[in-house]
């Protein structure tokens, strides 16, 4: 089954997300800041990211950014 990062910093919504995407068989991991967001993905190259964009550290858009421009 598909591997998704969730980058959210909200424990509320992170939880249901998680909840949600675990009972249809998805690994999640997880990420509440767009530093440690970039690190697990370059790390663990998720199938997919869910990435909210008002983080702390870093920004949803400058994450993507930098993920866009990694060639890996």
């Amino acid at each position: 089954m598909a591997k998704i990062l969730l980058v959210e910093d909200n424990e509320m919504n992170r939880d249901v997300l998680a909840r949600l995407l675990q009972k249809r068989g998805y690994t999640i991991l997880f990420a509440k800041d767009g530093e440690s967001a970039l690190t697990l993905a370059l790390a663990e190259h998720p199938d997919l990211i869910l990435m909210d964009i008002s983080l702390p550290k870093m920004d949803g858009y400058e994450v993507t950014e930098r993920l866009r421009a990694d060639p890996s």
